[in-house]
């Protein structure tokens, strides 16, 4: 498999697929992973690419090292966490008839949690945009937007029209469609910013919602933070028995 050789480090992109396969029951629980070797050759990477991608692993509890015999899945992962799962057309579609407002396109030095999904330094630069998306009623959510410097780079602030989708117009920039993306839900509050632009009194509740956009070969695309009006914004699942 090809990887991705742009700002993506190359032991992320193979953590991140790897992590994929287990997650999806690909690769089964007490299942034994191919060699170092064999991901060397699959990946075309060094030894030490792939044995920091295996570290990651083991730290997040997704997989083990049996002395002498070699690495496996840990048993029952999959159940750990509760997965609800969507499409991004999803996505895409549920903004169609929502508009922006681009408030500020900048560059910054990323917070810590930004700089830890980015896999930089806290002294390298990622562009931040804020923006806000309003219906008919008024605006629904206050969007932090962190992109990846070399991308950001070669977006002007202008390009981003009241209609404008950020899926598909960061798909159009990289030439690679959004595969997945990593979604969690959280609650938080409107600090004075967040309150004078969605409308409400400071403190009201608050829905963040926080995803991180990957490409196929597993490199991150975007991470989107947006906090949405509880009145305005609802989410909707339906769950099914397997």
């Amino acid at each position: 498999m090809v990887l991705d050789r742009g700002p993506t480090p190359l032991y992320y992109q193979i953590k991140n697929i790897l992590k994929s396969r287990i997650l999806s029951n690909e690769l089964r629980g007490n299942g034994r992973l191919p060699t170092e070797a064999e991901l060397c050759i699959e990946y075309n990477v060094s030894r030490v690419t792939v044995r920091q991608a295996l570290s990651e692993l083991m730290k997040d509890g997704l997989i083990y090292r049996a002395r002498g015999k070699g690495t496996f899945v840990t048993e029952g992962v999959e159940l750990k966490r509760p997965e609800l799962r969507g499409s991004i057309d999803n996505l895409i579609a549920a903004a169609e008839g929502t508009r922006i407002q681009v408030l500020s396109y900048q560059e910054i030095y990323p917070p810590p949690d930004i700089a830890k999904i980015f896999q930089v330094k806290k002294t390298e630069k990622v562009f931040q945009l804020d923006l806000v998306r309003s219906i008919s009623k008024g605006p629904l959510g206050y969007s932090f937007i962190y992109l990846p410097f070399t991308l950001g780079k070669a977006i002007s602030p202008g390009e981003l029209k009241e209609t404008t989708e950020i899926i598909t117009f960061v798909e159009e920039k990289l030439k690679a469609k959004a595969h997945r993306a990593k979604q969690t839900f959280d609650v938080g509050v409107a600090d004075k910013v967040l309150a004078e632009s969605l409308s409400v009194k400071p403190k009201t509740p608050l829905l963040v919602i926080k995803r991180n956009y990957y490409t196929r070969k597993g490199s991150l695309m975007f991470v989107a933070i947006s906090y949405f009006r509880p009145d305005l914004y609802k989410y909707e699942i339906d769950l099914t028995r397997t």
